[in-house]
């Protein structure tokens, strides 16, 4: 049964996944990771989410929380958070960057049930001027595997990622803009290709106006009941050591709550990576980084309904 993510729904969902390696960029290991890499890696993930068990102790009401990690290093999280009753969305890719003609949906499906998650998440960069061909094989994987979901009672969630061509940038006058056209142009084509996610994230422009157009593409023609997440935190830094949101954080908290159609955060490696990155090197201790973790998670939680509270629109 797929726990909602709409309506007046808030959903804070932390992602764990291949938004980053995890070996690479915190154990620092090669390309081959050894069985002690992955342990480290996979227990730094554990961190996270005991992170998020210490933030629904501060007030971030576990109804609201949610995790997307990898079936990898990310299974023993998702069965943790399963076992709380979290909401969860398993990782249809099999690792950071794999090109979506290498995905199966058969396997995609199979792993999400394999581990009982409530969606299975993929990250997708999608361009709308790209070849035909490459458009419509990347059309029918999203359609198949969405099928499999809604067949199967579990959610799809897809997280639009864009990169404008130089081309693109010149046509629509700069980089943000053409990014926003790209997402416009890559949701509209999926949707008419049949492709209906239960849950839709991407990285908002920080502009009400365009951010407002593009909730408002995912609820086109009557398509109700659908998640929208406004990503948070996305680039991971290694310098901050605060355990408060940054302004680009906090701006696009408070976006994505006063954006009539969004549902939640999708909160990225920004609110985790510096205080892993220092207990990896020893400078902390777990429990402190776990502290840290999750004071940033609830307080952006709390900016979060703050301005969902005082929004003249919501």
């Amino acid at each position: 049964m797929i726990q909602d993510l709409a309506g007046d729904y808030m959903t804070f969902m932390v992602g764990v996944d291949h938004r980053i390696d995890f070996c690479r960029e915190l154990v620092g290991t090669g390309s081959a990771p050894t069985a002690e890499d992955r342990k480290n890696a996979a227990a730094l993930k554990t961190t996270v989410f005991n992170g998020i068990k210490r933030a629904i102790e501060f007030g971030l009401p576990k109804s609201h929380a949610a995790l997307w990690a990898d079936p990898d290093l990310g299974e023993s999280v998702l069965l943790r958070a399963r076992a709380m009753s979290l909401i969860t969305a398993v990782s249809a890719d099999r690792r950071s960057g794999e090109p979506i003609a290498d995905l199966s949906p058969s396997r995609a499906w199979d792993m999400a049930t394999r581990l009982d998650g409530d969606y299975a998440g993929i990250r997708i960069n999608y361009n709308p001027d790209s070849p035909r061909h490459v458009r419509e094989h990347a059309q029918d994987i999203l359609y198949r595997l969405g099928r499999k979901c809604r067949a199967g009672s579990r959610g799809l969630l897809i997280e639009l990622t864009a990169s404008p061509t130089r081309r693109q940038i010149e046509k629509t006058g700069g980089y943000e803009e053409a990014r926003t056209m790209v997402l416009l142009e890559s949701m509209r084509q999926l949707q008419d290709a049949g492709v209906e996610p239960t849950a839709w994230a991407f990285e908002a422009p920080n502009n009400r106006r365009a951010a407002a157009a593009l909730a408002a593409q995912a609820h086109l023609d009557e398509r109700y009941g659908i998640s929208v997440l406004f990503c948070v935190g996305s680039e991971p830094d290694p310098s901050d050591r605060s355990t408060y949101p940054d302004r680009e954080e906090e701006e696009m908290a408070t976006l994505a709550a006063r954006t009539l159609g969004v549902t939640g955060v999708l909160i990225g490696p920004r609110a985790y990576f510096s205080s892993l990155a220092r207990l990896q090197r020893g400078l902390i201790g777990e429990n402190e980084a776990i502290e840290a973790i999750a004071r940033r998670f609830h307080s952006l939680f709390r900016i979060f309904s703050e301005a969902r509270a005082t929004s003249d629109i919501i």
